[in-house]
């Protein structure tokens, strides 16, 4: 009798945390992350398993790697998978699952089908800021220079935050040739925050004021040729409650707008150059932007809006939990009338169009869990997240 198909698998966790995605996407010193990944199993990686056996062995979904470089296999325990190829691990499975006797000839296929993602950020006095995907023996000389370093960068106190650990490194020497050695240029570990400041002021002090995470700078000296960005990422970036589209430059009353989405997404013609005197604000959004997802994941909850995000990285930000259905996502969008349908629109994140689909502002996103029931229900949507007031506000209308 033909055996038909057994698919086990768990449901694959994004890899951002439970925030909003932030405006910039990570770009890389040598792009890294491909699919499908052929690397070797690492910890943490999701594996989708497929299996040709019997109907009776149960177990559905997809496989995280723990920590200790494992999985768990229904009936069969745990399976070491780290460091081995996917074939590697697929040959493991078949044996375990053979000589247990689930399976009289077992045949498995193993795919990487998700990777923490290792990533350094720089800011500062750069061309190019944000993050970077990172690769193993990627140096801090790698990341400065693709990045651009400014003309006036401070070069001889570039700082490098690892964890709780400060480092002021000397990368002056590196660039002129004085010294090649680790010290000056030393390895990027995942997770370092890279800082270039400008060199001595030339031009004077600016303001910034409003919606920034860091507000214990009242006067910040520019140079000769600091723009905003470059400010702007000395007191950490806009908040979540900023008001991206309405910030704005006072140069001696005159009232500037800054084109925010158009700089952090590379337009550096539109990186306004500051003058002695200036003042940045960043006024606070009337109603912040958010978006909902509820259902099966493990994460229910308002999530902040910033810039583009799509419904496969809305999805994954909540971490759907085990046999939620992924391709029977239901969506509630706010109309021109500012109120909701009555029905939800299904979409499908497993499908390549719909995946990209636009998360707006006010979306409602239901995740059907067959063990928790799959009813769509705005009114529990709005009782389960909290901090969703304004939505009911907008209901009542």
């Amino acid at each position: 009798m033909r055996s038909p198909y057994c698919i086990i698998g768990l449901a694959l966790v994004g890899a951002l945390p439970a925030q909003a995605q932030t405006t910039n996407t990570p770009t890389s010193v040598g792009q890294v992350i491909q699919d499908p990944i052929t690397e070797p199993i690492q910890k943490y990686d999701t594996l989708r398993i497929i299996v040709i056996g019997e109907p009776l062995y149960t177990g559905t979904g997809e496989f995280k790697v723990s920590a200790n470089g494992t999985i768990e296999l229904p009936r069969i325990g745990q399976v070491r998978v780290e460091g081995n190829s996917n074939l590697k691990a697929a040959s493991f499975i078949e044996q375990r699952l053979k000589s247990g006797k689930f399976l009289k000839e077992p045949h498995a296929l193993v795919t990487i089908i998700d990777r923490k993602r290792k990533e350094v950020s720089v800011n500062g006095a750069v061309g190019i800021q944000g993050r970077r995907i990172l690769r193993d023996g990627t140096r801090l000389s790698d990341v400065l220079e693709e990045a651009g370093l400014a003309q006036l960068a401070d070069l001889e106190k570039v700082e490098v935050t690892r964890g709780k650990e400060a480092l002021e490194i000397n990368y002056k020497k590196f660039r002129n040739g004085l010294d090649n050695s680790e010290t000056v240029n030393p390895f990027l570990e995942d997770g370092d925050r890279i800082f270039i400041r400008l060199g001595e002021p030339t031009e004077g002090t600016v303001r910034v004021v409003g919606e920034v995470k860091d507000l214990t700078k009242p006067q910040l000296a520019i140079s000769q040729g600091s723009t905003f960005s470059q400010v702007l990422s000395m007191v950490g970036g806009i908040t979540d409650y900023g008001d991206r589209k309405g910030v704005f430059v006072i140069r001696k009353n005159q009232r500037i707008p800054v084109p925010y989405d158009e700089i952090v997404g590379g337009a550096t013609d539109k990186d306004i150059k500051l003058l002695d005197k200036d003042e940045i604000h960043v006024p606070r959004l009337e109603k912040p932007r958010q978006f909902t997802v509820y259902g099966g994941v493990r994460t229910q909850g308002s999530f902040p809006l910033q810039g583009r995000v799509t419904l496969t990285q809305a999805v994954g930000n909540a971490g759907p939990v085990e046999g939620a259905k992924r391709k029977e996502v239901q969506l509630m969008r706010l109309g021109p009338d500012g109120k909701y349908p009555k029905k939800p629109t299904k979409v499908n994140v497993e499908d390549g169009t719909q995946a990209s689909l636009e998360i707006q502002d006010g979306d409602v996103l239901f995740i059907p869990d067959p063990s928790r029931g799959n009813k769509f229900d705005l009114n529990q949507a709005l009782s389960t997240v909290g901090s969703m007031i304004w939505i009911s506000t907008l209901l009542r209308r």
